[in-house]
């Protein structure tokens, strides 16, 4: 992880804060037990994944460094969603919406947002808000798509 983005400071700083990296070398004629266990494929993968070994967020090949970093900041919060530490992913996921909002992975985060808010606090209008903030700024999306049931639940506007 020493090209491209990943060799920014911000990036490598953001690393060492939040994560235990792991880089391997690469051979596509005898690929390592690494690449078989993850089915790598291309370089360079990113896989997040908790201490148990489970993926919760990856990706495929170079992006910006701002885009490496919402992808880093969303896959940690998907590992504290995952876990059902609902305040601090809510926290987390609001965090890649402010600092990230160009980020292809940022309609996902706000997905993830309405889930979690809804988990939280029961809070059906939490998905409507999700659809509502998906609709309006990132409408071409697929998470807009897959937000789509949401546009039928009332928000508080409508009760």
């Amino acid at each position: 992880m020493n090209t491209g983005p990943y060799s920014s400071e911000a990036v490598q700083q953001h690393l060492e804060e939040r994560f235990v990296t792991l880089k391997t070398q690469v051979s596509w004629d005898k690929p390592s037990a690494l690449m078989k266990h993850f089915v790598i494929t291309w370089t360079p993968t990113l896989l997040i994944h908790d201490k148990a070994g489970r993926v919760h967020h990856g990706m495929v090949g170079f992006v910006p460094e701002d885009d490496l970093l919402a992808h880093l900041a969303f896959g940690h919060a998907k590992v504290v969603f995952d876990a059902g530490h609902l305040d601090r992913a809510i926290e987390e996921l609001r965090a890649v919406i402010d600092l990230h909002p160009s980020s292809a992975v940022t309609p996902e985060a706000v997905f993830y947002l309405g889930i979690a808010e809804y988990k939280r606090f029961n809070d059906a209008t939490a998905l409507r808000r999700a659809y509502d903030m998906l609709t309006a700024r990132y409408p071409e999306s697929e998470w807009a798509r897959r937000a789509r049931p949401y546009e039928h639940i009332p928000s508080y506007a409508e009760i």
